[in-house]
């Protein structure tokens, strides 16, 4: 890729790919839009509610400030994402309440 035309030589290399036409099609069916900036919104999704990085962790791995990953990827944190959670740390709270209360006799 050229200096500076990262984005521009992505974008052109992805359209001439039959798949990502193929995908691109797949995605308009579902009434959703794939672009290349899915790529950054789905490490971001990825990288926060599956592997539970902090969002310091994740915006610095992505190369902008907390500010401007929270602005960018905190509406695609719904009502499902804070319920699951809280219910994973009750489960780890729970977990290491039992651990401290040690083996039951």
């Amino acid at each position: 890729m050229r200096p500076g035309f990262g984005s521009q030589d992505l974008k052109n290399y992805l359209r001439r790919r039959p798949l990502w036409d193929q995908l691109r099609h797949r995605y308009a069916l579902d009434g959703e839009k794939l672009v290349l900036y899915s790529c950054r919104h789905g490490y971001a999704h990825r990288a926060h509610v599956i592997c539970d990085l902090p969002p310091k962790v994740v915006a610095a791995a992505m190369g902008h400030t907390v500010e401007t990953h929270l602005a960018a990827y905190s509406k695609s944190c719904g009502d499902e994402v804070v319920d699951d959670a809280f219910d994973k740390a009750a489960r780890l709270l729970g977990e290491r309440q039992a651990q401290a209360s040690g083996p039951a006799t």
